[in-house]
């Protein structure tokens, strides 16, 4: 397979992967709908659009950058492990993943994951348990439906406890999509780096078994200098 042919199947695989994320996003975001109308409220109060909701998406959004930064930064080691982790799912995404497949990817998780699980799992479970319950319950669900590593997946469950605790707080889906969303696109692009920057689009799937043994390359008659 020549470098050309490769490059048009990693496009139409991360085109399809998409199509079904966003496909999936719709899907949440309908789910999350009928739960919140389920638990008696309004479907017009589903998303206000306001711009105390707005900003503090973005300062949310901002806070978790910069946290993910610091770290990163303090520990490298850890950064590179948690990017090692991730690797065999994102590079599914190839590796000519340009700006707007990350916005889109990050728009369909920040609306459809939010949607489903603060304003409709969320709110449902907190009229019957309690706020408290309902946080730790839809955050499990957050890191559940990701189907991650168990550290990736013990992170997710912390991010998911702050979105639950922002959105019981501010009564805002806005502010949780947006800060969701911001974050994901920041999470994706340092993602996509660093898995060019660690060579990992080159390195073979380690669930695929070792790698055959090296081949005695073939003698090959080529003309002395001069």
């Amino acid at each position: 397979m020549n470098a050309e042919t490769e490059n048009t199947g990693l496009e139409k695989a991360s085109g399809r992967m998409i199509a079904a994320l966003s496909a999936q996003a719709a899907v949440f975001a309908g789910l999350g709908l009928l739960l919140w109308i389920w638990s008696g409220r309004a479907a017009g109060d589903f998303v206000v659009l306001s711009w105390t909701g707005a900003l503090t998406g973005v300062a949310l959004a901002a806070a978790l950058i910069l946290l993910a930064f610091v770290l990163f930064r303090g520990f490298p080691d850890i950064g590179e492990r948690l990017v090692r982790l991730q690797a065999p799912t994102f590079s599914l995404l190839g590796p000519r993943l340009g700006w707007l497949p990350i916005v889109l990817l990050s728009l369909g998780a920040g609306i459809g994951e939010e949607a489903l699980l603060r304003a409709g799992l969320q709110t449902l479970l907190s009229d019957h348990l309690g706020p408290m319950a309902a946080i730790l319950l839809s955050s499990a669900a957050f890191a559940v439906v990701h189907w991650a590593k168990p550290v990736i997946t013990a992170l997710l469950f912390v991010i998911g406890a702050i979105f639950g605790v922002v959105f019981w707080y501010s009564g805002s889906l806005l502010a949780v999509m947006i800060g969701h969303a911001l974050y994901d696109i920041w999470a994706l692009r340092y993602l996509h780096r660093e898995m060019h920057r660690l060579g990992l689009f080159d390195a073979p799937d380690p669930s695929s078994g070792p790698p055959p043994e090296p081949q005695p390359a073939p003698l090959v008659n080529s003309p002395g200098p001069g």
